[in-house]
């Protein structure tokens, strides 16, 4: 039976104990790790370094180059620990590891908007201690910022009459704002909140408000804009274009085109077409030749479209690699090839459980349906416009953490609560995954 009470802060005093002692546990085991796990800092890591410590001097720079390659939501949440503690990962490692344990409080306040106490408690500890979540909090990488505001936003437009109030429709489009700048790809989710205000909220006698939904919208729109603005302004005034990111475009173009595999590829970097011009007149070049290649030959592109969403929800490679030094010319399949099979299969048994089961779960939701099917499917969208990486899937673990309770809680009559067409689509995305995850070993047996 669901919680009636859809906040966490009406919890009883055992509850709160419990919660308490969960979130304590999973926060020592983390910070265990913090101690005794260091990771060479490469690729998207180094690069979060040197951005997080330029701010220091007061610029946003690469090479010595003014850059908007990445937004700056993390590299300034770098810069901040870099400006309290110096420089080195600990500190990073520790931080997040904090903020793991306040988004986990959230995620438990989710929870009880789907079930009791004891389902919202097993979806905490799912949560928690779920291998990729513990790793990636050790990692100087955005996945743990971004996440802990992306439960947080969850977390606001589920509150009773979130439609109604004003403070919190604009404190979610400032938290909005900032999410999108640590991670620009969660910008097509924005446009849910003004769908949700326009064509899904009522008042108290059941009738559309046209006048209160617009202004509610224009509301939330105030908040983003105030935080995207700046960034926006500066990337004009310093790179050339009011972007907030200049990656989309060679993002774009290396899942559309016709050397692409649907994600990154190894001889990518050699094979760029736009080598000329500023960074704003390379993103908008790359966006051309991939909108080129996409609209004639359309087939192609769909295909590459579902190769991408393969590589989403392949294995948990990243998660297993990302502490792995490469030798020079090793691939990353080369790296997987020699990590440890204890490793592997504890980080990816669990993500394969929580992904079958909870696809089923997800179709079952039939209450508060409409952002909880509204982020999945604009991620969804994203990765299929643009390009596909294992690591991106983190983004959906909660989703299906809270559909994979759904079923646990339900099991026994689940399959009869679920129309049809969803069986159809829950059915056919099981298969998608495991065909995925048994080429993909087979690939790195063979």
């Amino acid at each position: 039976m669901t919680q009636k009470n859809d906040s966490i802060f009406f919890a009883t005093h055992n509850e709160k104990k419990l919660l308490f002692f969960i979130l304590l546990v999973s926060f020592l085991i983390r910070l265990i790790l913090a101690f005794f796990i260091q990771a060479p800092l490469r690729s998207d890591s180094s690069d979060y370094q040197a951005l997080g410590m330029d701010l220091l001097n007061g610029k946003y720079s690469l090479d010595g180059h003014p850059t908007a390659y990445v937004g700056p939501g993390y590299p300034f949440f770098l810069s901040g620990i870099y400006f309290l503690f110096g420089e080195g990962q600990f500190y990073v490692k520790l931080i997040q590891s904090l903020l793991e344990v306040v988004t986990g409080y959230y995620f438990y306040g989710i929870s009880k908007n789907f079930f009791s106490v004891s389902g919202s408690f097993l979806s905490l500890i799912l949560f928690s201690f779920f291998p990729s979540n513990i790793i990636f909090s050790q990692a100087v990488l955005s996945e743990t910022l971004f996440g802990f505001f992306s439960i947080l936003i969850f977390y606001l437009v589920l509150k009773k009459n979130f439609d109604q109030r004003k403070a919190l429709i604009f404190f979610t489009g400032i938290l909005f704002g900032y999410a999108v700048l640590i991670r620009t790809a969660y910008i097509a989710s924005v446009i849910l909140i003004p769908l949700y205000l326009l064509f899904f909220r009522e008042d108290l006698s059941g009738k559309r408000i046209l006048r209160a939904s617009v202004f509610n919208t224009v509301i939330f729109l105030t908040g983003f804009i105030i935080v995207t603005a700046p960034w926006s302004i500066r990337n004009k005034i310093e790179i050339g274009t009011y972007s907030l990111g200049t990656t989309a475009g060679v993002n774009f173009w290396a899942g559309s085109n016709e050397n692409s595999t649907g994600t990154y590829y190894g001889d990518l970097v050699s094979t760029l077409p736009v080598n000329s011009g500023s960074e704003a007149e390379k993103n908008n070049g790359y966006f051309k030749l991939g909108l080129n290649y996409a609209l004639d030959n359309p087939g192609k592109y769909m295909l590459l479209g579902i190769k991408k969403l393969g590589y989403l929800f392949s294995s948990e490679r990243m998660a297993v690699i990302y502490f792995s030094e490469p030798l020079n010319g090793e691939t990353s399949t080369q790296v997987y090839k020699k990590a440890n099979l204890l490793l592997i299969l504890s980080v990816n048994l669990p993500y394969f459980f929580i992904m079958l089961f909870g696809t089923w779960g997800i179709a079952a939701f039939k209450k508060k349906y409409f952002f909880f099917y509204g982020f999945i499917l604009m991620w969804l969208l994203t990765i299929f416009l643009f390009v596909g990486l294992a690591r991106y899937h983190y983004v959906l673990i909660p989703f299906f953490i809270l559909g994979t309770v759904k079923f646990l809680i339900e099991r026994k009559d689940i399959f009869k609560t679920i129309s049809l067409p969803k069986k159809v689509l829950a059915g056919c995305a099981n298969l998608f995954m495991a065909g995925v995850w048994i080429s993909e070993f087979y690939l790195l047996v063979k």
